[in-house]
């Protein structure tokens, strides 16, 4: 076994491959039965010269990321996606991948993770970029059914307590979606077989799945009939295929639960104790229709639509292949021809959610596509909405407009603020921006709708006050801050904050040395502020009528806020601030304490100094 040493050499290696099984790579395995051939599919799993390569990312370096690149990707409306098989969370390769992790599909805690077998840990057969919310809740736990109710649905993965007859006693599995069931079979009856003789654990989670006997491991019968029905089930198709060979070109050894899909039949299933003929056996590309695509809707995330409508609408969908199955509201799947009519909306902000599938014989299974959910969003055009209105970046040195909207995106995955304050003290992620161009310097056409838009009102030289309001234009409240991580929305009185576009096209929101700056914290995901270091935000100016043609009014009438600046209390206009006992003080350099801020037209409100 050997490290990897040049990415140069593994890329050439890559872009080299061959379309075949090499010509006597499995010659080991011919005529073996039993033990016998459990012993030669390790042997050829994991062959002398696998190249072993390096956990993570290298900016010099070829590591997991760098190999990711050539194992697994997707083009989504041409252009390079990670292929993430834990969410339809879309992420461009271009955006990089600070929202995705590098998973075990096998737990590596199992075996004692690195130190416990570095090749195990870092063995690409069974590391797959995953959304890093939907791995959090996978933790440890083992593959196999959920029963009812699962405790984590992010519409592709279940993670709950085990159905009758599956779980082996966890408390907790792990399941996936139909589509990805024969994967990730043969990437578990893989490592359980080349590295079953490892330091695998007994109090870590995986027992539920395996026995140990003498040192080795064997699954146990449920875990096995379940793996073997799931690799039935879910053929080997041309994406497996081809990440086995951009594997072979790598690590230099193959997946032989691939390259024959038949040969755990021999090992675990009917055909134990038969001996394992080559001849006939080789994986054919089995592959499922083609998911269906939806006309006149924007894509928001892999398989996942959403698409606005007034009064009577069908949705239509493309199909490439099969019959069309469409669920309309959490009903039952029934077969369609290529479209469904929406329920008449009649109610702004009404919703309806549909679910389709292409369904189609094939290699004598009948199989379905991935699900396509569609979100139908009715909007009276009469009503205020921002969320399909034009945005354009902020550039360096542009002076804010304290008229202007703006909207809030995270430099590094373009997601953007929400506009509902959380309980425990933070603005949401509420999901992705659509850009014109797809670049993160072009326009944005389309924002979600729980999206924050900003205005910045003046609160002195160089400092504004934040205030959050919706896509319909309606004050969610002000920005107010008293300490790093802690906000609030308040629908008097907001904290002041410096805001300034910087030169890498990012935006500076100071709210002081205490409450810290604006960030973008992507592992939760949220925006919040923070004195310490996380991820940047970026700022987009909605572009108006005269000169975009959006036909939009910026114009929203709103009271001014009474600003908060570190210990200044600063009114609008013909107001005044007051002490606990009644006294008039002048607002300025204020000891901590309690006042009352009365606004010109007599509205009190109170303000605490810290």
């Amino acid at each position: 076994m050997r490290n990897l040493i040049s990415g140069i050499m593994v890329t050439a290696g890559a872009l080299s491959l061959m379309g075949e099984i090499p010509a006597g790579y499995y010659r080991e395995l011919e005529g073996k039965s039993g033990e016998e051939l459990k012993a030669a599919v390790r042997k050829v799993a994991i062959p002398e010269d696998f190249v072993s390569v390096a956990y993570g990312d290298g900016n010099t370096s070829f590591k997991t990321w760098q190999a990711f690149e050539f194992t697994d990707i997707r083009m989504i409306q041409g252009r390079k996606a990670w292929w993430d098989m834990y969410s339809n969370k879309l992420v461009y390769v271009e955006s990089g991948h600070n929202s995705l992790n590098i998973e075990h599909s096998v737990a590596n805690s199992w075996w004692g993770g690195k130190e416990g077998s570095e090749a195990a840990y870092q063995d690409l057969f069974h590391l797959n970029p995953s959304n890093s919310d939907a791995n959090n809740a996978k933790s440890n736990n083992p593959i196999g059914i959920v029963g009812g109710n699962p405790a984590f649905d992010n519409g592709l993965v279940l993670i709950g307590a085990p159905a009758a007859g599956y779980g082996g006693g966890a408390s907790k599995v792990f399941e996936p979606a139909d589509e990805y069931k024969g994967d990730f079979a043969r990437a578990y009856l893989y490592i359980m077989t080349a590295y079953d003789a490892i330091s695998w654990k007994t109090d870590k989670g995986g027992e539920a799945l395996y026995t140990i006997t003498d040192g080795t491991i064997d699954l146990q019968p449920w875990a096995a009939s379940m793996l073997l029905k799931w690799a039935a089930e879910d053929p080997v198709d041309d994406k497996e295929l081809n990440r086995n060979e951009q594997i072979y070109g790598i690590q230099k050894n193959r997946n032989p639960f691939i390259d024959f899909p038949s040969l755990a039949e021999y090992i675990w299933g009917d055909r134990k104790g038969s001996a394992f003929t080559l001849e006939g056996n080789a994986a054919d590309a089995v592959n499922r229709p083609v998911d269906p695509a939806v006309q006149d809707a924007r894509l928001t995330d892999v398989n996942t639509y959403a698409a606005d409508y007034w009064g009577s609408r069908n949705l239509v969908f493309d199909i490439a292949e099969g019959d069309l199955w469409i669920s309309l509201d959490g009903g039952s799947y029934q077969r369609y021809g290529d479209r469904i009519s929406i329920p008449a909306g009649t109610v702004n902000g009404e919703t309806h959610i549909v679910k389709a599938y292409a369904m189609k014989e094939t290699g004598g299974k009948n199989l379905r596509s991935s699900v396509v959910t569609v979100t139908m969003t009715a909007k009276d055009p009469s009503v205020t909405d921002y969320s399909t209105s034009v945005w354009t970046p902020a550039a360096t040195g542009d002076a804010i407009d304290p008229e202007s909207l703006y909207v809030i995106i995270s430099a590094d995955n373009r997601h953007v603020m929400g506009c509902t304050f959380q309980s425990n003290g933070f603005m949401p992620d509420c999901g992705s921006a659509e850009y014109r161009n797809q670049d993160m310097d072009s326009e944005i056409t389309v924002i979600p709708n729980e999206s924050a838009v900003v205005r910045f009102r003046t609160a002195g030289a160089s400092a504004y006050t934040m205030q959050v309001l919706d896509v319909h234009g309606n004050s969610k409240g002000y920005w107010t801050s008293t300490a790093a991580k802690k906000m609030n929305l308040d629908p008097n009185q907001g904290t002041s904050a410096g805001v300034k576009v910087l030169g890498d096209g990012t935006v500076e929101i100071d709210f002081g040395s205490t409450p810290g700056k604006l960030c973008y914290n992507k592992s939760q995901p949220r925006f919040l502020n923070y004195t310490s270091s996380q991820g940047k935000v970026m700022l987009y100016r909605l572009k108006g009528s005269d000169d975009t043609g959006s036909g939009v009014d910026e114009t929203i009438r709103d009271d001014e806020p009474v600003v908060v600046d570190g210990r200044d209390i600063i009114v609008p206009a013909g107001g005044v601030v007051y002490d606990l006992n009644g006294r008039r003080v002048s607002g300025i350099g204020l000891q901590p304490g309690i006042y009352v801020a009365v606004k010109a037209n007599g509205e009190a409100v109170k303000v605490y100094i810290r």
